[in-house]
């Protein structure tokens, strides 16, 4: 894998973990958001299941995205983007990584306080990580549940400024993520 991008691109392994990371989040989200509208019984179960092991997959490629991020530096910023456009960039993406860095504790501390162990695709369990304590359960679920509603906004502006560029400013952003 390309540790040195071309011109002024992120390197292929940023590039793979971003895109992976990011279709992973977007089929989280609308997942998240009707887990507890589906009928109690299997469906509900498998998507509980889905949902949890997905969560965990996106916490171990974050870790490995912010040790990449760390270890090989995106490239600078597009040379003409004004600077608050470069703070607001920066802002949104700081947000992603704490985010989503936060979130999978959050729901695997709340499954597990809800009495609910975390499997990952049925092949392993994780341990717990709190004593199950439906109180604390719902404080956790909760701030799960307002970090989602977060991260769906962000992403809405994310996707949005990623449009402007493309078809407004005409610059290279996009370019250099795919």
């Amino acid at each position: 894998m390309s540790v040195t991008p071309a011109r002024d691109d992120y390197s292929r392994t940023a590039k793979v973990l971003h895109w992976v990371i990011a279709a992973l989040v977007l089929g989280l989200i609308p997942v998240g958001f009707s887990l507890d509208l589906l009928p109690q019984g299997p469906v509900q179960d498998f998507a509980y299941l889905m949902h949890k092991s997905t969560g965990f997959v996106v916490l171990v490629l974050m870790i490995v995205r912010l040790g990449w991020r760390l270890a090989c530096p995106p490239p600078p910023p597009e040379p003409d983007m004004p600077r608050w456009q470069q703070a607001l960039a920066s802002a949104n993406h700081y947000a992603f990584y704490a985010i989503l860095l936060t979130m999978p504790w959050l729901g695997w501390a709340g499954s597990n306080a809800f009495g609910a162990p975390v499997s990952v695709y049925g092949l392993f369990t994780l341990p717990n990580l709190v004593s199950e304590d439906k109180e604390f359960a719902k404080t956790l679920l909760g701030w799960h549940a307002a970090l989602g509603i977060t991260v769906t906004a962000l992403i809405l502006v994310h996707i949005s400024a990623v449009l402007f560029h493309r078809f407004v400013r005409r610059d290279g952003v996009l370019a250099r993520m795919t």
